[in-house]
């Protein structure tokens, strides 16, 4: 069974000085990684640093992290999601896991497989 994801709007910030912000926003959030919305589509297994905040919580959560996979215009792999990529967290602490993991427990959502 495919891991539970809930609809978001989170501000991603990535790069390695931890100052760039994607202009758009993230569409679902698991434990294992985050889609962004966007039309700037890096290519795949580009590494990323990205930060973001929970809603409700102020601490900053930052992980390393890869694009996973894309959701190109013209090649379009869920056509359920918008155009951007889907992003992988590589090392995320225990400590942040169980934040994310809580926060999506406590949605109430409708999983999107």
């Amino acid at each position: 069974m495919p891991e539970p994801r809930q609809n978001i709007r989170l501000a991603i910030y990535l790069g390695p000085d931890h100052r760039t912000l994607m202009t758009n926003y993230s569409v679902n959030m698991s434990t294992g990684g985050v889609f962004i919305e966007t039309d700037s589509i890096r290519p795949i297994d580009t590494p990323l640093v990205i930060k973001f905040k929970l809603p409700d919580d102020d601490k900053i959560i930052t992980c390393k992290a890869r694009v996973a996979w894309t959701n190109e215009p013209g090649n379009l792999k869920n056509y359920s999601l918008p155009t951007g990529m889907g992003i992988q967290f590589l090392d995320l602490s225990l400590e942040n896991l169980q934040a994310i993991r809580n926060f999506i427990k406590g949605c109430d959502f409708t999983p999107i497989w």
